[in-house]
């Protein structure tokens, strides 16, 4: 399975196949963990993960199936991200706590000087994401973190497609000013190619 593809091992429910919690646990705790760490930026999302399960464990009675089941965790997933990022922003503000610092996905195989270059890439990334809109940074934690195609994205924000071409646009465009305003001396390279998928 690509790293970014929603597993469909359940696409669609009929009234034969039961879904269970133990199930569904099972064939994608991996997947929802793999988004939490990318929506978050946080190696550690086992509290995350267990929130997001226990909104599955209540909701999952009402899947109806109109959605496939990878797009309907997502949905869950990111509603998840949202909330705990709201509380925390609260948390912050009230009791004036320090950032957290970003713990990083790095191969075995890395030097001490790549993974420290790559540390430092992935927090000035999150650094600028965390200045954006929660739907602007969804969208391209989605799209370009995730690899998600744009269809998906579009089931998951209930859009049309082409508003979310749109939306991923401008979402990039206030990136790259935000990252151009707080990193002036990385800014010239910074990529503008568009890709699409």
């Amino acid at each position: 399975m690509a790293s970014g593809s929603v597993p469909q091992s359940i696409s669609i429910v009929n009234h034969a196949q039961v879904l269970d919690l133990d199930r569904v646990y099972r064939e994608h705790a991996a997947t929802v963990s793999r988004w939490l760490r990318r929506l978050t930026g946080k190696n550690d999302a086992s509290d995350a993960l267990q929130e997001v399960f226990e909104v599955v464990q209540k909701r999952l009675p009402s899947f109806r199936g109109d959605a496939q089941l990878g797009t309907w965790l997502y949905a869950i997933t990111l509603r998840v991200v949202i909330a705990q990022r709201r509380k925390a922003r609260i948390r912050r503000l009230l009791f004036a706590q320090a950032r957290a610092q970003f713990d990083l996905d790095s191969e075995p195989a890395e030097s001490p000087a790549d993974h420290l270059m790559r540390r430092q890439a992935t927090q000035i990334v999150y650094t600028v994401l965390e200045q954006l809109r929660e739907r602007d940074r969804a969208l391209l934690i989605l799209f370009e973190l995730e690899a998600l195609p744009i269809a998906e994205i579009a089931d998951i924000f209930r859009m049309t497609e082409n508003n979310v071409a749109v939306s991923l646009h401008r979402a990039r465009e206030r990136f790259r000013a935000r990252f151009q305003q707080q990193f002036p001396e990385a800014a010239p390279g910074l990529n503008h190619g568009q890709s699409k998928r």
